[in-house]
């Protein structure tokens, strides 16, 4: 029986391709209609081609390349069917360099190219920022390759900050973008008011948070946070506001 499926398999010709989208992101970077176009293309089209012609392998070599995509799992069914399941990546952070380049990273510290397709609502970063990715190979941060990079700490930095961020509920409500200034230390800018707020190096950072939860929840409910140019959290366990 086993082997009277798989001589038929092997002759089926290949009559659609399905795509399933695995992951539960609201955005869809990925348009299933482009991504049968790409396994599709004219240099290694599939449809019309016998199941047993497609090597499953390779495509799942092409649909991992490219950079919205995480995961990848091509099989073939009976009927003629070519099934192409795939995960999104996760962007937690949009990155303007002081190039005025932008990009994305994901919750895996990987780098993305901006869509032209959809518009997120994240966190943003820029200032100086000098890290300039290249997208026609995979760039993780957070690969040894990029141990030793100073540019590319600075965006290791800024993505555990929106994880942080956007792993809390009142944070995401408050903060809209993170600043580089000229010292190489970081600034918040709230959504809500006109204050800087400097929390200078990442180290501590959770405590700094913290303090800065304090200060919104207690100080600023009797005294209102716009009398306030600037909040300085850079300092162990201190908070100086500056009026403006």
């Amino acid at each position: 029986m086993l082997g009277f499926v798989g001589g038929k398999q092997k002759k089926a010709l290949c009559t659609s391709i399905n795509v399933v989208l695995k992951d539960t992101l609201k955005h869809h970077f990925v348009e299933k209609d482009k991504l049968i176009q790409i396994i599709d293309s004219d240099e290694g089209k599939v449809l019309g081609k016998t199941l047993d012609e497609i090597n499953v392998s390779e495509l799942e070599k092409v649909i991992i390349n490219l950079p919205y995509i995480k995961t990848a799992e091509v099989f073939k069914s009976i009927n003629g069917e070519l099934n192409i399941e795939i995960e999104q990546r996760n962007p937690i952070i949009r990155i303007i360099n002081e190039n005025n380049l932008g990009f994305y990273i994901d919750n895996e510290g990987e780098l993305m190219p901006l869509s032209k397709n959809i518009s997120l609502r994240l966190p943003v970063a820029n200032g100086h920022i000098k890290f300039m990715p290249d997208f026609n190979s995979s760039v993780n941060i957070f690969s040894n390759e990029y141990k030793n990079d100073e540019d590319a700490k600075v965006l290791r930095e800024l993505s555990i900050l929106a994880n942080f961020i956007n792993a809390n509920k009142f944070w995401q409500a408050q903060i809209q973008q993170i600043y580089l200034n000229k010292d190489n230390e970081y600034e918040l800018v709230p959504l809500v008011g006109t204050q800087i707020i400097l929390i200078g190096k990442i180290d501590n950072y959770q405590d700094k948070f913290r303090n800065l939860e304090a200060t919104y929840k207690k100080g600023f409910l009797y005294k209102g946070w716009n009398k306030y140019r600037k909040i300085n959290l850079k300092y162990h366990n201190q908070v100086i506001c500056e009026k403006k």
